[in-house]
């Protein structure tokens, strides 16, 4: 009886370890960019794009992102419609690279020079070495005035990472053996 239950939780333990290992890589935390930005309109109030970016870099991060000091360069895609579709490589900084899917505008308004601004929210996927593919939400803004010394600032963040959809087949199939596993050791155990 005793060598059974050795024998069956074995086999528990190696169909949860594997269960385990198919889990997702996903990449997790937070990345904010800032810099300067030139867009297609005067003013951030009416601005539809990004006609270029200037000295955007790292400015705050967490959890795996933190490889990436404050202060690191990033390559951001330009020109850039607010209401855009995909845009493979849109931006890249150390081993990340991100890829948009869609994003739009979520408020704009203000007065043009004095208090206009702009806010624009996506979706796309996070790529680096050693991690799955991870779909990101994320948010960009800039604002008047024109600040003294940082014409036409920006911020981009990425505001959560979202966590990578684990393949449901393999996952769902090794996790009903793990259980039916323990459901068929329970009742040897219990006979």
């Amino acid at each position: 009886m005793k060598n059974k239950f050795i024998k069956y939780s074995g086999i528990v333990v190696i169909a949860l370890a594997l269960v385990q290992g198919l889990q997702a890589n996903s990449i997790v935390g937070t990345i904010g960019f800032t810099g300067r930005v030139a867009l297609d309109k005067g003013t951030a109030s009416t601005a539809s794009k990004v006609v270029a970016w200037v000295n955007p870099k790292v400015n705050g991060t967490s959890g795996d992102f933190t490889s990436l000091v404050d202060g690191t360069a990033v390559a951001i895609f330009s020109p850039w419609n607010f209401a855009s579709g995909s845009v493979p490589g849109f931006w890249t900084c150390g081993a990340f690279t991100f890829d948009l899917q869609s994003s739009s505008i979520t408020s704009q308004g203000g007065v043009a020079g004095i208090s206009g601004f702009v806010n624009v929210s996506g979706i796309g996927v996070v790529h680096a070495a050693g991690f799955d593919d991870t779909t990101i939400i994320w948010n960009f803004s800039s604002q008047d005035p024109k600040i003294i010394g940082n014409p036409d600032s920006f911020t981009f963040s990425v505001s959560q990472v979202s966590v990578s959809v684990p393949d449901g087949a393999s996952t769902m199939m090794l996790l009903g053996v793990a259980l039916s596993t323990a459901g068929f050791l329970r009742r040897k155990l219990v006979a």
